[in-house]
Parts: structure tokens; sequence; C-alpha cells
């Protein structure tokens, strides 16, 4: 299977994860009864900071299209490169079609997230990760 396929494969496949969550807690309440599942439509960004819905998508188009060429020139790994786009996809399309994201993932006083977040920022720490140890490898040298 060719990168690009891969990919693809990749990025399907997490956002079938993201949004067959928010379908099977939104629309048919499974798991509404639990305490760390809490519904929230968020129509700001992190932490609710208030942003209007064309900004946001603006924003996420521009990521997208910087990820694209990131994972062209090899700077993003597949594994980056897929978790990225499928959060950014993902809360995207929330945007869209719903005019915010639903989040409800709800843990003691954290922001209330979902799967994309959590893509986006397993993408981020994985960067810093390689980044940090690239960094210390080649001031060995």
């Amino acid at each position: 299977m060719t990168t690009k396929k891969l990919a693809l494969f990749l990025v399907f496949g997490l956002l079938v994860l993201d949004w067959g969550s928010k379908w099977i807690f939104y629309s048919q309440g499974i798991g509404s009864d639990l305490p760390f599942l809490q519904p929230l439509l968020n129509t700001g960004i992190s932490r609710w900071i208030p942003m209007p819905s064309l900004v946001s998508c603006v924003i996420a188009i521009v990521c997208s299209l910087l990820f694209f060429f990131l994972f062209a020139k090899d700077w993003l790994t597949l594994r980056e490169f897929s978790l990225f786009f499928a959060g950014t996809l993902g809360n995207l399309l929330d945007r869209i079609f719903l005019g915010g994201v639903r989040d409800f993932f709800a843990f003691f006083s954290f922001p209330v997230f979902n799967f994309a977040d959590v893509f986006l920022t397993t993408a981020v720490i994985l960067v810093c990760i390689r980044d940090i140890f690239s960094w210390h490898q080649k001031k060995k040298i």
C-alpha cells in the first residue's frame, strides 16, 4: 500500500472513530449517564474562547493545507499527518454542519473535549518528542 493510500486509510479510520463516538453519544444517547460524559457544543475555540465560525473554518482549512505541505516535504511522519488531519477535519466538519464542535469528555476541571482534540494533541506531542530527540542527537554530534 502506498504512503498516500495508507494516510487516507488512517485519516478515514480516525474520522470514523471521532464522528462515530459523537453519533453514539449525541444521537443514540449511549453513555449519557456516565459522570465523565457531558455534552457541550463548543462554538468558540480552545477553552471556549469566542471566535466566529467562519474564522475558525478558515484557520482549519489553512492548517490542513499546511499539514499537506509538511507531509509532502517529509517534515511530518505518516502518523503525525494522519492525526493532525483527522483531528482538524473532524472538528471542521462539526463547525460547518453544526455551527460548533461536539465535545463530551469531561474529566475534573479540564476543558471538555472529543476524540478529534485527542488526535490533535497527540500529534503535537509526537512532533515535539521527535524534534527534541533529533535536536538532542544533533547536539551530541
